[in-house]
Order: C-alpha cells, then sequence, then structure tokens
C-alpha cells in the first residue's frame, strides 16, 4: 500500500500542474468542441445521401454511438505524450528519475494517468451535450456488452500509454521526438478507426490493421458497446487487446535497458 500511495502522489501532482494551465485547458476544450460537433455533422451529412444503413450493419444511431466512444477515448491522456518524456530526456531531468528508488516505467505510467479524471470530465461533458443536440446515442446492445466495454476502455489507455512510452524511448537516441509523435499520431488515428470505423476499409488494409495495436484504442471499444460482433468473436478482439496492452508494456521495459545505458548527462 505504501509503495501505491509512492505512484499516486505522482498521479496528484500531474493532476496540480494541468490544473494551474487552466487557459491551455480552456483552448483545448474549445477545440474539443468544434471537433466533435464537425464530425456528427459530417457524419450526419452522410447517412442522409445514403439510403439504409452503411457497410458493416452502421446506422446513424449506431454511428453517434460510435463518434462519441472514439471522441473519449481519444480526448484521454492527450496531455502525456512524447513530448513529455522527450523534454525531460532532452533537458537531463530524467536524471532525477534514474536517482529515485522508483520504477521508471510505473512512474510514468502514474504520470500519464494523472489528468485523466480532468480530461474525461470536460470531454463527457462536450460530448453529451453534442450527443443531445443530435438526438441522443443508442445505449450498450446488454449489461455484459456494458461491462465488456468498460473492460476494454481500460486496456485502450493502458495500450496507448504503452505506444507513447515506447516511441519515447526512441529520444534516448534520437534527443527529440516531434517528427515521430506526429508520425505516432496519424497513424493511430488512420489504424484505430478513430476517423473511418475498420468495416469500411477495404479488405486487405482491414487485414493489416488486424495486426497492428491500433485497433484495440477506439474501434474494438466501440464496437464491443455497439455489441456488433458476437460473444466469440468479441472475446478474441478484447484478448487480442489484451495481449497488446501487456506486450507494449513488456516491449517498453526491454527499451528501457538499453535506453537507460545511453543516457548522458551535461553538467554537475
Amino acid at each position: 500500500m505504501r509503495a501505491l500511495n509512492k505512484y499516486l502522489s505522482f498521479s496528484k501532482a500531474s493532476l496540480q500542474i494541468m490544473l494551474v494551465y487552466k487557459s491551455s485547458l480552456a483552448l483545448n476544450l474549445i477545440g474539443t468542441i468544434f471537433y466533435v460537433v464537425a464530425m456528427f455533422y459530417l457524419w450526419q451529412t452522410i447517412f442522409l445521401h445514403q439510403a439504409g444503413s452503411l457497410p458493416g450493419g452502421f446506422t446513424w444511431q449506431d454511428m453517434k454511438a460510435y463518434i462519441l466512444i472514439s471522441f473519449l477515448l481519444n480526448s484521454v491522456m492527450v496531455w502525456y505524450d512524447e513530448w513529455v518524456m522527450g523534454r525531460d530526456i532532452r533537458e537531463g531531468l530524467v536524471a532525477v528519475d534514474l536517482a529515485r528508488p522508483i520504477d521508471f516505467q510505473a512512474k510514468r505510467f502514474f504520470d500519464a494517468i494523472g489528468g485523466i479524471p480532468i480530461e474525461l470530465v470536460s470531454a463527457l461533458a462536450v460530448g453529451i451535450v453534442v450527443a443531445l443536440f443530435f438526438g441522443g446515442i443508442g445505449m450498450p446492445a446488454d449489461p455484459a456488452h456494458a461491462a465488456l466495454f468498460l473492460f476494454s476502455a481500460v486496456l485502450a489507455t493502458v495500450t496507448k500509454f504503452g505506444l507513447i512510452y515506447c516511441v519515447s524511448m526512441l529520444a534516448f537516441w534520437t534527443t527529440g521526438v516531434t517528427g515521430l509523435a506526429w508520425g505516432r499520431i496519424a497513424i493511430q488515428n488512420i489504424f484505430s478507426g478513430a476517423l473511418i470505423p475498420l468495416v469500411f476499409f477495404p479488405d486487405w488494409l482491414r487485414a493489416v490493421a488486424a495486426i497492428l495495436p491500433f485497433q484495440g484504442l477506439v474501434s474494438t471499444p466501440a464496437i464491443t458497446y455497439l455489441g456488433m460482433m458476437d460473444m466469440p468473436t468479441t472475446a478474441v478482439l478484447i484478448a487480442t487487446q489484451a495481449a497488446w496492452a501487456v506486450g507494449l508494456l513488456l516491449l517498453g521495459r526491454l527499451a528501457w535497458r538499453g535506453a537507460s545505458r545511453a543516457v548522458t548527462i551535461h553538467g554537475g
């Protein structure tokens, strides 16, 4: 319990730092409002010109729920990204963590989740208001799918941290992660289904997405919520998502072993 309290203190500090920059939070909130409204209008226009459902059986009611879930999951862990760790590595601040009797990856994880309460509450407030304006969204298919969705959403957050952490490790050799971060975000938005549901992809591209970890960030939780797959298929998707979450954490630990030997601290 004492060890957990130690790491929770990092989350608390991370949350307090976010609260200090209120103007930045306000600007981000305004930006998210424009984004989610634009997505709702875009897909509403598509459905107005489409008779019946879209590929994969998507109806307008399904798509509204999908957009909201995608928006909420993409809004989590926005404050913590490659730039945070890249800055610490470039400026030598990572040496402080190396000198502490703590697990580096665990410390970074609790740093990352510290801002989730604010991110989630603000995104929920925006998303629910916008969804109500467009007529509301459908509820989960049944209680079992609702429970699986919550579990899948947690796995999505862990997977996202694992991706960010692994990409951040490259900063020990490149000393900069700006291009890497933008590349990760671009690839993630495409292959996670954040912009377009994966069922709309050509078969070959959907097959590529199926073997990558990104579908676990948005697509798996969203289609679990909607109950678009039977239980055995849903179980396989979530198991794959869990495997990637654990695999990325393990990959990050292996990368840290090599990265910690590459640390160069200048000055006294």
